[in-house]
């Protein structure tokens, strides 16, 4: 990963109200901007998404679960604080049960097999982003906290925006806008942001340039993961 293109410090210098994760955003681009606004989430809200698209995202979103749920065990464990430890572990409880129950309804209802989900190999681009998030929570709290909020965020940003449109007839479609617009998952990519923050303000700057580094590449890869359901995955 190439370094950030510029400082927190340069940052905060010509945006002195900025928070940290503000500057995280800034260093994520163009990607972060490309990810938040990608044509896969506008179909979603658009009730205009073909269902070989979504059956592809959904299934390698499924196959990656597993290793998110292992991302989010190493950062509580790392995590400084009890309350830390109790949000996080608030969010794997949900994505163990509540998501876990959506995934399950809406393969039925796109008539994707259980062996074709349960049996299915992760792309390049899902290989490259577990792993990254992966080795990132077993590095630091911080790198693996970039990863996590980076994933969530842009899901709350593209989720909200599509929340304003009517919502689509397929139940699918509609409720993942539901999962990623409403005030609980809001409230914890809030409470990401906001401990983000804190640890990024803490970190020195050379610290600090690898969390902008590693959020960069999530959104980087972020992109690539729409962009392999959008078209198929290896196609232009």
């Amino acid at each position: 990963m190439a370094d950030a293109p510029f400082s927190y410090s340069a940052y905060q210098s010509e945006n002195s109200n900025a928070r940290f994760t503000d500057w995280l955003a800034a260093s994520g681009e163009p990607y972060w901007t490309a990810a938040c606004t990608h044509p896969f989430t506008v179909a979603i809200g658009d009730d205009t998404m073909a269902e070989e698209a979504y059956a592809r995202y959904l299934v390698q979103d499924y196959v990656f679960i597993t290793d998110l749920a292992s991302v989010l065990g190493y950062l509580i464990a790392m995590a400084p604080t009890m309350a830390a430890k109790s949000r996080l572990s608030a969010f794997l409880a949900l994505l163990t049960s509540e998501e876990n129950d959506y995934f399950l309804r809406s393969f039925e209802a796109l008539g994707v097999p259980r062996e074709t989900y349960q049996n299915a190999a992760q792309t390049e681009t899902t290989q490259a982003f577990a792993g990254l998030m992966l080795a990132s929570a077993q590095n630091t709290y911080a790198e693996g906290l970039a990863c996590l909020l980076c994933a969530e965020w842009c899901y709350l940003s593209w989720g909200e925006r599509e929340a304003l449109k009517p919502r689509p007839t397929r139940f699918y479609l509609s409720e993942w806008i539901d999962l990623h617009a409403g005030p609980g998952f809001s409230g914890f990519v809030n409470w990401i942001r906001e401990e983000m923050d804190q640890v990024g303000e803490a970190l020195d700057a050379k610290s600090q340039d690898k969390v902008a580094r590693t959020f960069n590449r999530m959104c980087e890869l972020e992109v690539a993961f729409f962009d392999d359901a959008w078209k198929g995955p290896n196609q232009s």
